[in-house]
């Protein structure tokens, strides 16, 4: 017994430009410049300011008074972007695990699916940004901020993380 078919359309073109489409292309998420990005450097890898005379005295004067022998005020690293990746990052693959196949078969873009993954990514590290609460900020920061969350004051540095698609 023989089997016979016909192909109405070849669609392999297609998929082979679709994926073609996705070809190289890659998502950056962060905060990609603007005047949140040195907070969120500091944030991210911490750093060590050194106490000047003039700082010792302001902060004197705002009620955190520092042992003579105090060179350096550490801001502890809070890494919301690398953690917040790591923490997340399994989340957005199953999600565009689940969209490669609208893509392969032409109804959705390569840029939307792009897109997508960058607005995934970027809400879940915003979220996990938010939600961090380790290393808590020292007493003297707290009561000046009226919260006790590391990386929350206005919120304009979280929300400053966003994505592009290359």
């Amino acid at each position: 017994m023989g089997v016979k078919w016909t192909t109405v359309k070849n669609r392999f073109p297609d998929v082979e430009a679709a994926v073609k489409g996705l070809d190289g292309r890659s998502v950056k998420v962060g905060v990609m410049g603007g005047k949140h990005a040195w907070l969120a450097g500091i944030h991210e890898y911490g750093c060590k300011i050194p106490v000047t005379p003039k700082m010792r005295v302001w902060l004197h004067a705002h009620g955190l008074h520092l042992k003579p022998t105090t060179q350096y005020i550490t801001i502890s690293e809070r890494s919301f972007l690398r953690g917040g990746f790591d923490a997340k990052n399994g989340e957005v693959l199953s999600s565009a695990e689940r969209l490669m196949p609208l893509v392969i078969d032409g109804s959705m873009s390569p840029e939307d699916f792009l897109e997508t993954v960058g607005v995934t990514l970027s809400t879940a590290i915003k979220e996990y940004a938010r939600d961090l609460d380790s290393p808590p900020n020292h007493p003297f920061t707290q009561d000046r901020k009226g919260s006790g969350n590391p990386l929350v004051d206005t919120g304009d540095m979280i929300e400053s993380i966003s994505y592009e698609v290359e």
